[in-house]
């Protein structure tokens, strides 16, 4: 079983992936709606997985990476409405485009986990 910190300020998007993950059913899902609340959870209950929006009401998931994952150390899945801009970065991470596709982030998650 998997710990997975989705951080997302958009509650319908929150939702989505609440019930993508409930169909898992072998993961916890953690929410945090700003970076600044992600740093809490991530320092308190080491996630295996971090699914990042890139447009946070603090920052951005980019800038965020960097510095859940020195906290402590897991794979990272980017996902954003704007893919144009996404397209232009160099990137160390997977990304996903919204609107989310439940059985590609099914499959994205599983891939991630198993390194």
């Amino acid at each position: 079983m998997a710990t997975i910190l989705y951080v997302e300020d958009h509650p319908p998007a929150q939702l989505l992936m609440q019930a993508i993950i409930g169909e898992m059913t072998t993961h916890t899902l953690l929410l945090a709606s700003s970076g600044a609340e992600a740093q809490q959870v991530a320092a308190e209950l080491r996630p295996d997985l971090y699914i990042l929006d890139l447009d946070l009401p603090d920052g951005d998931g980019l800038s965020l990476a960097p510095i859940l994952t020195g906290t402590h150390p897991a794979p990272v899945i980017l996902v954003s409405a704007y893919a144009e801009a996404v397209s232009e970065i160099t990137l160390d991470y997977i990304y996903l485009a919204k609107p989310l596709d439940p059985d590609n982030v099914a499959r994205t998650i599983k891939r991630s986990l198993a390194g």
